[in-house]
């Protein structure tokens, strides 16, 4: 009877209570209300520009070859959706793949900073003059390197991502106070183990500020790459309806670039959220 008691005793001891557990489900079910909130505030705010965006076009009656009406170009949004949806697809991918080179570089480079302030010295100012030259004046140079296609778009936004990342990342790497670097010093630590265990995770907010703040810029960097080389993409879609007077195709594609340009600076929100709660 003892054996039997003090069996179900360590069976009941050692079996959770499942209602004190922190459940993924109620996680999951925070993130979705969380997500859903900010889509109905998107919803709504869009629901007002559009309202006075009507409203503006009806009271000054504003002639069509002025500026067109919401309801025209939601007709040749869904109207020309192919031909959108392509060109915006080319957008993206130009957009993400500069993006993604551009913070694989500056995040090298300003890893490479922590090692010698003598290395950040010498090619910070480097960065600077070359952040300040203008895309217009590098861009025919950058038509020839890489010709007329999707390099050029990619080798644009990486110009224009590349610098607020690496400022961001390498005062990130240099945030950590100097009595936690001595404690992994003393711990034995190498670089490569300071930089995984300290340095990066330290930095995780500036990269991400960095990150937001080249996110914003990245989708017309991509479009104005577009504009100079021909490449099939949203910045051609729109020169070319501007130049045949399709204010209608020409404000569709404003409005796709708008929307991707929001949700790549909200999807960057919520994955900082994500990794550095």
């Amino acid at each position: 009877m003892a054996a039997t008691g003090g069996a179900e005793m360590s069976g009941t001891v050692s079996r959770p209570d499942a209602r004190l557990l922190p459940g993924r489900q109620a996680e999951a079910e925070r993130m979705l209300a969380a997500l859903l909130r900010g889509l109905a505030f998107v919803a709504l705010l869009l629901g007002a520009l559009v309202l006075i965006w009507h409203a503006l076009i009806v009271t000054l009656a504003v002639p069509a070859y002025v500026a067109p009406s919401p309801q025209a170009v939601w007709t040749t949004l869904t109207g020309e959706w192919p031909r959108l949806s392509q060109a915006l697809w080319f957008t993206l991918r130009s957009t993400l793949g500069g993006m993604a080179i551009a913070l694989v570089l500056a995040l090298v480079l300003a890893g490479l900073f922590t090692l010698s302030d003598l290395l950040s010295r010498a090619f910070l100012p480097l960065i600077v003059i070359l952040r300040t030259a203008p895309i217009l004046a590098i861009a025919p140079l950058l038509i020839l390197i890489f010709g007329r296609g999707q390099a050029t778009s990619v080798a644009v936004v990486v110009m224009v991502s590349f610098f607020p990342m690496m400022v961001n990342a390498a005062r990130g790497f240099r945030s950590p106070k100097a009595n936690v670097l001595e404690l992994m010093h003393v711990c034995g630590a190498n670089w490569w183990q300071i930089f995984l265990k300290v340095r990066l995770p330290f930095a995780l907010p500036y990269i991400f500020t960095g990150i937001r703040m080249a996110a914003a810029g990245a989708v017309l960097s991509a479009m104005l790459a577009e504009w100079l080389s021909g490449a099939p993409g949203l910045g051609t879609l729109i020169l070319e309806a501007s130049s045949f007077r399709r204010l209608p195709l020409m404000w569709a594609g404003v409005v796709l670039s708008m929307a991707a340009a929001t949700t790549l600076f909200f999807l960057t929100v919520q994955l900082e959220r994500r990794m550095t709660r």
